[in-house]
């Protein structure tokens, strides 16, 4: 193994926001449930364990009522099995539609400036949408992860939302991601 000289710069390290990756988005009943919302959870599953596994750097925005909500409520805005952040992976809470809604994800997401950040969760239509957008205000080269965004109950609002935002950020499926970030290590 060759050790690393410091005239080589470091590699650009990644980010991965998870968004809403939360028991609500799949929870047979709850408002924001919809069936195809199960191979979503699935697909950000295998994202964010090949993130993990690459060394990127993970945050995660939650949506969290104004309130704090009694028992067993408050179990539906906990994060969906699999899907939990590690404790090196910070959780920006929000009760705006938009991360940057959270001023600490809006300085946190700074340092991203001149590196991909990819787009990983629910809500296509609406959190991730405002989300992207806010992004790219921000100066953030934004990558939306197709197969591991939930479109929510509307087809047409998510193919709506995707034809916003194809000018301002990348969509790519999650196999092409992995792939390519494995060929560039090799």
């Amino acid at each position: 193994m060759l050790a690393r000289s410091s005239a080589w710069p470091a590699p650009q390290r990644p980010w991965l926001v998870c968004i809403d990756l939360q028991r609500d988005h799949v929870v047979p009943g709850r408002p924001r449930y919809v069936a195809r919302n199960a191979d979503v959870a699935a697909m950000c599953a295998e994202v964010l364990g090949f993130a993990r596994d690459e060394g990127w750097r993970i945050v995660h925005s939650q949506w969290r009522e104004e309130e704090t909500t009694p028992w067993p409520r408050d179990l539906f805005h906990t994060p969906i099995e699999g899907l939990r952040p590690l404790i090196s992976e910070p959780v920006f809470f929000r009760q705006g539609l938009s991360a940057f809604a959270n001023p600490a994800f809006a300085a946190e997401l700074r340092q991203a400036r001149g590196k991909e950040v990819y787009l990983i969760g629910f809500s296509l239509a609406d959190t991730c949408l405002a989300t992207a957008l806010a992004g790219v205000d921000a100066s953030l080269a934004l990558v939306l992860v197709e197969d591991a965004i939930g479109a929510g109950a509307t087809p047409e609002a998510a193919e709506a939302a995707r034809t916003v935002l194809r000018p301002f950020v990348r969509l790519t499926p999650s196999r092409r991601l992995m792939v390519r970030s494995l060929e560039a290590v090799s």
